[in-house]
């Protein structure tokens, strides 16, 4: 090795293994062998040895060399079948050399990578490279097309999107960019196949003074071009515009043919017939690429058409089996099922998985076949679990889970013909605050305290941002504080999808019921007054109905639906009106007792009589159903409370990471502003209700001195939220009184009012506090939005439309006060989605402190509470002064 200038050495393997990959032959051991003497070149160019080759081979030179190689081994990798691991630990090691390469050839690398995860089915951490990539400096274009010499982002982020179904910001995006190449390449898109276009090209292109290197920068725009029109061609289809999919999927069709793969084309024209219910069309464009997908495999694993067949083959089969089933022949389209089946054991895909399983589903349940559809559309369950393990922000989750929905709703459907309470476990909660589940087994698994470093400029951003909206509220200055509040809204939910600690949870199991019922049979492992068993209801709405599942500690998952009598409903929106009226009267808040409606009018009475039995029930409810004041819920006309213990969880998934230590001694913070901004009214009762915890609890028991008045202030619970992690021999508890501040149409504005302005949600979920207790002793802290009216945009979709459309929210979107806290540490909460009145409301939280500190768990301590409030006076007009005060937890 000594004999070789480790810098020469290097260039003459890079072209050794340029040449052996061109000619389709192994590169692994030249691969090896190069960076082997790639990091040789650099130590050598460390120590400033000088090179003895005619060329002076710089670090950048070298490393630029490197990641080229890794780029180009890990698509190799791709048809081979690498694991998400592998891949990962693999751009671990090219990470050594890009600190050597300047920012342009850093934007290639990174490009390169996402490009990489798009073809893997990633499109999320293709965003977060694009994301990276996007940070660097780069030179102001010139309107040329040397511009797309390496590619464009706008393209990535485009296609990226329109993986993760948001077409429509898609569409937006690749507007601008398709004028530009219009523009610049006015007949379309050239072929390098096609040798007439590039002669008139080059001679275009030599009367304006060019030349080759002209012609190059042509067809490298028009690699970009045709990019654009596959990814338009998708999201037309995808919002529902077929017929000019067609139109672009056609224009398409000479690049694949010219690269030797119409029979991509092909599959792609097949998917828009089969779209528009045109079943014979669509056959005979699988007929045209049915020898790629039906005739033996070669054995060149690095041919493209080695790489399409496997990468596209589970999609033609399932495409095979939807025209089969289209056309009565079920059996034929479990065949073609079975056949995919064998195309993903080379090449495992989540999403492919999930269409086909739902295919297979549907052919069994058109043959009558009950027990094989569920257990299809559980495969397919499961297999949608793993689509979506790292949540993206409200916007990509809930265009998730709307194009998903019908699916999820065939299963349900399925799972109440068959009466498979498995199914209806693990569908319901894919329905709900499924990523919300995923943030909390993030935070257990990381640690409170570890950061995600790559987001550390932007948090630092978010910091001088927050910093400036309170400037300019404080100066008055409105409009400005709106401004930044849309920017900081964005950015934060950039920060929280550009996490690079997701790997550590994307491959988690999906939820399995088993899992549930195993934690509720050891659940009484609390203190010694634990009121027996433990149960979970699950709950969700459809028109009509509610669909209950009871997970019980004996290992049995238990379904019914109750249909809703026309009283039921009529309460139920008339309380959701109710809420959103500017003044609620206290005794319309306690929607049980005001309209004598109980547990059984939502729920099978067997499944009441359960819950009722037992000592403790964790409650996931369902949409609106979040703002009931289940606390005080009835059941036989007895509070169901005075027996057994409610918490509320966001899902059954969640429930485990809910759970915590509960024997510990408590270390209690107290809070309390007593004068809020101007223009809110003093709450001078907060400050009597600290000073009487301040004395009960005693100094042994506090965490510093209480803050209160002038000291209560936005900086003081900021330093609270970033006081993590928990401590080892102690319960740290944090108590909040003051207002609690909701926001409708902004998910995540709600928040808490300090004495010189608001913490909201988003501020709260960025911290990483000590506490794992929280006492919020304020109104509509567990508030939940249920639509977003600037659209949700910013999680690295680019920037917002000038008129964004509102957006629904689809499923549970945790993204209440309350999950921000459980998201920054907390495992109980004390919360309530509706007002309460400041007198009751303090002595709530007395009781509770007493029972508490008496060694009672959270949620016995809550049950307890309520008890004695129960007692006092359990009249509809006094109940609803305090009936929202919920336990979220599971303990």
């Amino acid at each position: 090795m000594e004999d070789h200038d480790p810098a020469e050495r290097c260039w003459e393997l890079s072209m050794e293994y340029w040449r052996a990959a061109g000619a389709g032959l192994p590169t692994g051991q030249l691969f090896a062998r190069l960076v082997e003497y790639g990091r040789l070149a650099l130590v050598a160019a460390r120590r400033g040895g000088g090179s003895a080759t005619p060329v002076p081979y710089t670090e950048a030179d070298v490393a630029g060399v490197l990641l080229d190689a890794y780029g180009r081994e890990v698509t190799v990798r791709q048809t081979g079948g690498w694991t998400y691991q592998q891949v990962r630990s693999h751009w671990a090691a090219a990470d050594e050399f890009t600190p050597f390469v300047g920012p342009d050839k850093l934007r290639h690398h990174l490009a390169g990578r996402a490009q990489y995860e798009l073809g893997a089915g990633r499109a999320d951490e293709a965003l977060a490279l694009v994301d990276e990539a996007d940070r660097l400096p780069c030179a102001s274009p010139a309107g040329a097309l040397a511009d797309y010499a390496h590619g464009d982002l706008r393209a990535l982020r485009a296609a990226a999107l329109h993986q993760l179904y948001d077409s429509d910001t898609a569409l937006d995006v690749l507007a601008p960019l398709e004028a530009e190449l219009a523009a610049l390449l006015p007949e379309g898109p050239v072929l390098a196949t096609d040798d007439e276009a590039a002669r008139r090209l080059q001679e275009e292109f030599a009367r304006r003074g060019g030349g080759a290197a002209a012609l190059a920068h042509a067809l490298e725009a028009s690699a970009v071009y045709h990019q654009i029109l596959d990814t338009k061609a998708g999201a037309l289809r995808d919002s529902g515009h077929p017929a000019a999919a067609e139109q672009a999927y056609l224009l398409l069709m000479p690049l694949h043919t010219a690269s030797g793969l119409p029979e991509a084309g092909h599959v792609q024209l097949a998917r828009v017939a089969l779209d528009q219910g045109e079943t014979e069309r669509a056959r005979r464009y699988l007929d045209l690429a049915a020898p790629l997908f039906e005739g033996p495999g070669g054995s060149d694993l690095t041919s493209m058409r080695a790489h399409l067949r496997l990468a596209r083959g589970a999609v033609y089969c399932r495409m095979r089996a939807e025209a089969a089933r289209q056309s009565s022949r079920h059996r034929e389209a479990l065949t073609w099922c079975d056949r995919a089946e064998t195309f993903m054991a080379d090449r495992p895909d989540a999403s492919h998985d999930a269409m086909v399983q739902t295919e297979r589903g549907r052919a069994h349940r058109a043959l009558g076949n009950r027990n094989g559809a569920a257990q299809a559309y559980l495969r397919a369950a499961r297999a949608l679990d793993r689509v979506l393990r790292v949540p993206l922000g409200h916007r990509f989750d809930t265009l998730h889970l709307r194009y998903r929905r019908p699916v999820f709703e065939e299963a349900l459907a399925v799972a109440e013909e068959s009466g498979r309470a498995r199914l209806v476990a693990v569908v319901t909660d894919l329905l709900k605050a499924r990523a919300f589940s995923a943030r909390l087994s993030l935070a257990r698994s990381a640690g409170p305290a570890v950061r995600d470093e790559r987001g550390g400029p932007d948090r630092a951003r978010f910091a001088e941002l927050t910093g400036a909206i309170t400037r300019a509220e404080g100066r008055g200055s409105m409009a400005e504080a709106h401004r930044l509040y849309e920017q900081r809204a964005a950015l934060l939910l950039k920060i929280r999808a550009v996490d690079s600690r997701w790997h550590l949870i994307r491959d988690d199991p999906p939820f399995d019921p088993a899992t549930l019922t195993g934690y509720l049979a050891a659940y009484g492992g609390g203190p010694p007054d634990g009121r027996g068993r433990c149960v979970a209801l699950s709950l969700y709405e459809r028109p009509g109905a509610v669909l209950a599942l009871l997970a019980t500690p004996d290992g049995c998952l238990r379904m019914g639906t109750r249909r809703l009598a026309k009283g039921t409903r009529r309460a139920l929106d008339a309380y959701q009106r109710m809420l959103d009226a500017p003044v609620q009267p206290p005794e319309e808040l306690d929607f049980w007792g005001r309209n004598g409606i109980g547990l059984a009018d939502l729920v099978p009475t067997a499944l009441a009589d359960e819950i009722a039995a037992g000592g403790t029930c964790l409650l996931s409810p369902h949409g609106r159903l979040h703002a009931l004041p289940w606390t005080v819920v009835r059941h036989r006309g007895r509070h169901l409370v005075r027996d057994t213990a409610l918490g509320i969880v966001p899902n059954l998934a969640c429930v485990p990471a809910l759970d915590h230590r509960t024997d510990l001694p408590l270390q209690v913070a107290l809070l309390g502003v007593t004068e809020p901004p101007a223009g809110s009214v003093p709450i001078p009762q907060v400050g009597r209700l600290v000073r009487v915890l301040a004395r009960f609890l005693g100094p042994e028991r506090l965490l510093g001195d209480p803050v209160v008045g002038k000291a209560a202030d936005t900086a003081a619970l900021r330093a609270l939220l970033d006081s993590g992690p928990p401590p080892p021999d102690r319960t740290a508890v944090l108590q909040i009184a003051t207002h609690g501040v909701r926001n409708p149409g902004a998910p995540l504005r709600a928040g808490v009012q300090m004495t010189d302005g608001e913490v909201e949600t988003g501020d709260i979920l960025m911290g990483r506090m000590c506490f794992e207790e929280v006492v919020l002793t304020a109104c509509s802290t567990s508030f939940r939005a249920a639509a977003d009216l600037g659209g949700g945009h910013g999680a690295l979709a680019g920037p917002p439309p000038s008129a964004p459309q509102p957006l629904e929210l689809a499923g549970d979107v945790a993204n209440a006060l309350v999950h921000a806290f459980h998201e920054a540490g907390a495992a109980f909460v004390l919360a309530s989605p509706i007002p309460v009145r400041s007198r009751l409301a303090s002595h709530h939280s007395l009781t509770w402190f007493a029972h508490r500190a008496a060694g009672r768990a959270p949620l016995e301590a809550a049950r307890r509470t309520a008890v004695e409030l129960l007692d006092a006076d359990d009249a509809p007009r006094q109940v609803g002064n305090w009936a929202g005060i919920t336990a979220y937890g599971a303990r």
